[in-house]
């Protein structure tokens, strides 16, 4: 037993795993008992209301969540060489572009946010107004968090994301019962990430120190590679989160609201998964970068998130009723035949997430076509088949299956390739 529990505590990938998922579960709870109780506060009606300007605020953020990627990779290998002073330059560097480009980026926001709201049939476009400054705070928020987790400061970055969530949680719970409804509930969110980015400002000052020194850093190298991880943020967060954009569009607003429920709760999955990549990423391009073996951490990743995959999407499939009830209430109880739906998309995502991930930490970005090619195809068929609930969520699952099988099918050329 003995020799166990070191072997775990040694292996970097599962101990950092777990640290990251210790605390990913319990922002992910804080994070899903936020989304519980506003469907339970706000009803159907108002949360298919909400959980679209979520997914608007996550489609503005994939240029950021682009970055975060690059951030991971290029600290890591700063730290990995002992080059402490270029980290801080790269920080200070990131920080100023981010300024410049998140600026311009609002701004444009705020011009089209009237049609946005047209699209998305709301009374007013005050909440994504709100939803734009979410945007433009979370941009440095997250700089701070990809910086600690290129550093491998798996204690601190989970520190950070639980304190976000406890305030969003505690004020969206506030606003909404003081009658400020969706307004109140978007506001919370703005409220949890200044005080993340206040908290991860702190800490990595303290990491990086003051010296900063330009050697060793390429500029157009790191544009060069943000730009196809760029497009691969935005083939995976548009595979989760364009479905429920066009759901509210299209289905009925009680199916909308069902729709964005069961898209919640599968996300369980992927959220529970993620650290799992989280912790792979840096790990991986560290090694690549210093010419070591990484076939192992690879293998150990894809089986970790197979578990959790079938771990959840078995509790999905055998009991969904009562997971709606105790997580939704009874009035959700409509949509709990398609839950297992969701499992499964939810699932292939993780999946083909982890080994678009692994490419990437190893500078294989022509494999960015894929995804980019399952996004695309995600949304034709959702515009072309889109009369009930069941079939929306159908053209998901066929999307992500058709590029899981493709990143396999990669897989396996590569590794014959390689030998």
């Amino acid at each position: 037993m003995k020799r166990i529990k070191a072997l775990l505590f040694k292996n970097k990938l599962i101990s950092g795993s777990f640290v990251m998922m210790i605390g990913s579960l319990t922002a992910g709870f804080g994070n899903y008992l936020y989304h519980l109780l506003m469907g339970r506060m706000l009803g159907p009606l108002e949360y298919g209301i909400l959980a679209s300007l979520i997914s608007v605020s996550y489609l503005l953020g994939i240029p950021m969540s682009a970055s975060i990627l690059v951030i991971v990779k290029y600290v890591s290998e700063f730290r990995g060489r002992r080059e402490l002073a270029t980290a801080n330059y790269f920080y200070r560097w990131i920080n100023r572009k981010a300024l410049i480009f998140g600026s311009i980026g609002f701004f444009i926001f705020l011009i089209f946010s009237p049609w946005i709201a047209s699209f998305l049939h709301l009374e007013s476009n005050i909440p994504l107004i709100i939803v734009g400054f979410v945007f433009f705070v979370g941009i440095f928020s997250s700089i701070n968090l990809a910086t600690l987790q290129g550093f491998l400061r798996f204690g601190w970055y989970t520190i950070i994301s639980i304190a976000s969530v406890v305030i969003k949680l505690i004020l969206a719970i506030i606003l909404v019962y003081s009658s400020y409804r969706v307004f109140g509930a978007i506001l919370a969110i703005l409220a949890g990430i200044i005080v993340g980015y206040t908290f991860g400002l702190f800490y990595i000052l303290k990491i990086i120190g003051k010296k900063d020194e330009k050697k060793g850093f390429n500029g157009r190298e790191v544009a060069s590679y943000a730009l196809p991880v760029f497009f691969s943020i935005l083939a995976f967060t548009s595979l989760y989160t364009t479905d429920i954009v066009l759901a509210r569009h299209f289905l009925p607003a009680q199916e909308a609201g069902f729709y964005a429920a069961l898209a919640t709760l599968g996300k369980i999955i992927f959220f529970a998964s993620s650290p799992i990549v989280m912790v792979m990423f840096p790990m991986i391009s560290e090694k690549h970068a210093n010419g070591k073996k990484y076939a192992n951490l690879l293998n150990l990743s894809l089986g970790l998130v197979f578990l959790v995959c079938s771990g959840v999407g078995g509790i999905y499939f055998l009991f969904p009723k009562l997971m709606i009830n105790i997580l939704y209430g009874n009035q959700y109880l409509s949509a709990s035949p398609y839950l297992w739906l969701f499992a499964i998309f939810l699932s292939l995502y993780s999946l083909s997430y982890l080994l678009t991930n692994f490419y990437l930490s190893v500078k294989k970005v022509k494999i960015i076509f894929l995804p980019m090619t399952a996004a695309l195809l995600q949304v034709i068929l959702i515009f072309l088949f889109h009369q009930n609930l069941r079939q929306t969520v159908l053209m998901s699952v066929i999307a992500t299956a058709l590029l899981l099988f493709s990143l396999l099918v990669y897989n396996i050329e590569e590794i014959i390739q390689t030998k």
